[in-house]
């Protein structure tokens, strides 16, 4: 990620076009000055350079058969989501959305349960928001079921934990 970084993003951007949101192993968020940072944001003398080597670093994109193959190559960076806004907690404490578009949403929330609809009124833009605006925490409530020991049957639970802290502990 780092190689990527300084021999990529820093040497092809000036530093006023770019700005990084948030970084894991194998992702990075990146908020660039203009729509099309990959054609319209290159320092102008670093243009034909790009052309030459943006392969090293990104999936072929001249023809659709290349493209699916290359998607699937480790070591190259693929655009997995694009938006306009990101709120970002903690690590792997995030969301980023279009703000005029209500369901084009990305969470990730660690160790709270998302899948159909869960927790979808904390887990959203809004809710995100109000942590940072308000300094509060908010809860979620994780369900499931588990086999009981004692009675050695299947049984449902409700737990209720911290989905977005305005605190980084």
């Amino acid at each position: 990620m780092l190689q990527f970084y300084y021999d990529c993003i820093d040497f092809y951007f000036d530093r006023s076009d770019f700005q990084y949101q948030e970084m894991d192993t194998d992702s990075a968020y990146i908020a660039f000055s203009c729509a099309n940072p990959f054609q319209d944001c290159i320092k102008p003398d670093l243009r034909e350079h790009f052309k030459q080597h943006k392969y090293d670093w990104f999936p072929r994109d001249y023809s659709t058969d290349v493209a699916k193959f290359d998607r699937r190559t480790p070591g190259l960076f693929k655009d997995e989501w694009s938006g306009d806004a990101m709120v970002s907690l903690s690590f792997k404490n995030y969301i980023c959305y279009l703000p005029d578009e209500s369901y084009k949403v990305k969470v990730s929330a660690k160790g709270v349960q998302q899948g159909r609809g869960r927790n979808s009124d904390v887990l959203s833009p809004k809710g995100f928001e109000s942590v940072v605006r308000d300094r509060i925490t908010l809860q979620g409530t994780n369900k499931g079921f588990r086999l009981s020991k004692e009675t050695k049957s299947i049984i449902t639970y409700s737990q209720k934990k911290t989905a977005l802290s305005y605190f980084y502990d």
